[in-house]
């Protein structure tokens, strides 16, 4: 959901596009590939692979493919060419455009996975505490780590900036480009957009679990959860609840308890994002330097090197 947009003169320099790229995208210069399934959640339509030309440059693009009532929408139309004309930044998926004969957005193509499918495979190589990590995985330090959240962070703080709301931001959600480059998608476009109302998930605050309504407060919240996952390489939110009793306990003011081998300061930011009253919670500006000084400070802000299965057994109520 977009607030209002700021427009950006950059042209596209990383993308190898000419500057004279419009947000009206004919359709002789999009081709199709193939279906990837799930790029981000992938909650407004069918996702492609495909080829952008551009004059004399050929670039691959996520194609995503969205509703025929949608494409009808003026104001779905609207938010894409406010996304279309933000300037470039280096930690969200860059929205190319829109192609009005297939009924489709086009964003730069991001070809490292998930967020989360890179913490779920990655861990503390022969030390398998976490059940859904491979055995094999190789260790991701305690400095990756913070450094993954700092840039989701510094996407966010982008967006709120530009007034844009996220809307569904979960570690699913963000995209890995090259040297573990986070890059947030499904941005600025929340389910309200294309249905008459939102779908609430584990990542919604409480007062988007009542209302549905997206809002950067929510966002906020949101990233608290995504930091959540981050520490705990990938784990479910609220893990052996139903959705049900997270609503439930939410709404009662509950919080997921600190594991054991997160250093406070850093459960510090998460608690800072989960105030039950928006007005109290951090913004992205004071998210971001919390986690400056954390990165400047130390390294071991997380003391994964010392867990063993014990410690593992009661850092998160599973």
């Amino acid at each position: 959901m977009i607030q209002s947009g700021h427009g950006g003169d950059r042209a596209y320099t990383a993308l190898k596009l000419d500057s004279s790229h419009s947000f009206a995208i004919a359709n002789e210069n999009v081709t199709f590939f193939t279906i990837l399934g799930s790029i981000g959640r992938g909650d407004f339509g069918v996702v492609w692979k495909g080829d952008l030309r551009s004059k004399q440059n050929h670039l691959d693009v996520v194609i995503r493919q969205i509703p025929d009532r949608v494409t009808k929408s003026l104001q779905v139309l609207q938010a894409i060419k406010i996304l279309h004309k933000l300037s470039d930044q280096p930690n969200i998926v860059k929205c190319l455009g829109y192609c009005k004969e297939q009924g489709s957005i086009l964003y730069e193509f991001i070809s490292g996975g998930t967020l989360l499918t890179h913490l779920q495979t990655s861990g503390v190589q022969s030390q398998p505490m976490y059940s859904n990590l491979k055995p094999n995985g190789v260790r991701i330090d305690e400095g990756t780590l913070l450094n993954l959240a700092w840039q989701v962070a510094k996407g966010m703080q982008f967006l709120s900036s530009n007034r844009i709301i996220h809307g569904t931001l979960c570690a699913h959600n963000v995209l890995l480009g090259k040297r573990k480059q986070c890059k947030i998608s499904d941005y600025g476009l929340s389910n309200s957009l294309f249905s008459d109302q939102g779908k609430a998930t584990r990542w919604s605050s409480p007062e988007t679990m009542v209302t549905s309504d997206p809002t950067t407060d929510g966002d906020i919240w949101s990233f608290g959860i995504v930091l959540w996952e981050i520490v705990t390489l990938g784990a479910r939110p609220y893990p052996n609840m139903t959705f049900t009793t997270v609503q439930s306990k939410v709404a009662n003011g509950y919080q997921m308890p600190r594991p054991r081998h997160c250093a406070q300061e850093v459960y510090a930011i998460m608690t800072g994002c989960w105030e039950k009253d928006p007005t109290n919670r951090n913004n992205f500006d004071r998210i971001l330097k919390d986690l400056e000084r954390i990165l400047e400070k130390t390294h071991n802000y997380l003391s994964l090197n010392d867990l063993d299965e014990r410690l593992y057994a009661s850092a998160i109520e599973i």
